[in-house]
């Protein structure tokens, strides 16, 4: 837990004290994704990083930000860690960011003695009452390999399209069982629903979940666009893009949803890699 908790503290330190290059220092210097709350939030490599930070500090007035740990888990060498972020931000244009319950999760590798951020999402929780944005999904970059990454077009990476494979062909045909069966059997996991504040934890949870969602859902759909998959030790991180539809059965409105954006972290388990945390989100509309 102290690998953990200095990262965490030296990710807080960077942000409270506005430095760009503290936060780059933590950052892996080669073909990095990462998603941030608002549409333009989206980065795929430290340049991206580096101009939006240089933005948000320069405009910034002053800062609290508290990290809460929800999760952690790996070897030290490859790493998820989920945690709740409250701030509040005022800016010099009078703009004022208040969060008291925001979700990161990191997927952090060692990197010349230190752990480094390969992959981040930070979101906010979609309110219900408000509908689901239908946006074209973007293009996504696709950065040189190196030797720490590996795209899905790739032979070595098949194990990781079966698995999502898989989860469209179960989703689709609403087999709860199947969609449970590739959950790790771990019961720390950390789920981040798209219009719920609580995080689930634990497959009873996740498994009440889906069951809810059954009920009031019929034909449901699921794609992904632009998967980005690292790979280190027992642990694999899988960023992509998706879309989803379903029809309310309470009404036979046919709802759509996206682009939404999607983190899952996946574990070795019996021959299987098997997702262990998840994180889906929607980015919110850009302010200021």
């Amino acid at each position: 837990m102290s690998l953990v908790t200095n990262f965490l503290n030296e990710f807080r330190d960077c942000l409270l004290n506005g430095s760009k290059d503290g936060v780059l220092e933590l950052t892996m210097p080669d073909d990095i994704t990462g998603w941030g709350v608002t549409e333009s939030h989206d980065f795929n490599n430290p340049d991206d990083l580096c101009k939006q930070s240089a933005r948000y500090f320069a405009e910034r007035e002053s800062a609290d930000i508290q990290l809460e740990p929800l999760d952690s888990f790996g070897n030290g060498r490859a790493m998820m860690v989920a945690c709740r972020c409250k701030r509040d931000i005022r800016f010099k244009n009078g703009l004022r960011l208040k969060d008291d319950d925001l979700r990161l999760t990191f997927y952090l590798i060692e990197h010349q003695g230190s752990l480094k951020i390969r992959h981040s999402h930070i979101s906010k929780a979609w309110p219900e009452i408000i509908p689901f944005p239908v946006n074209p999904v973007p293009h996504r970059p696709r950065p040189e390999l190196s030797g720490h990454s590996a795209r899905l077009d790739s032979i070595c990476i098949a194990p990781v399209l079966d698995a999502l494979n898989k989860r469209v062909n179960y989703s689709e045909a609403a087999d709860l069982r199947n969609l449970i069966m590739l959950q790790h059997p771990s019961q720390s996991r950390v789920y981040f629903p798209l219009n719920r504040p609580d995080a689930l934890r634990g497959s009873r949870q996740y498994e009440q979940y889906l069951g809810k969602l059954a009920e009031r859902h019929l034909h449901p759909q699921l794609k992904y666009h632009h998967p980005v998959a690292f790979q280190n030790q027992s642990l694999i991180c899988l960023s992509a893009y998706a879309e989803t539809g379903w029809q309310e059965k309470a009404t036979g409105e046919r709802v759509h949803a996206s682009p939404l954006r999607v983190t899952y972290i996946l574990q070795e388990h019996e021959g299987q890699w098997l997702c262990r945390h998840g994180h889906w989100s929607l980015p919110c509309p850009d302010v200021g």
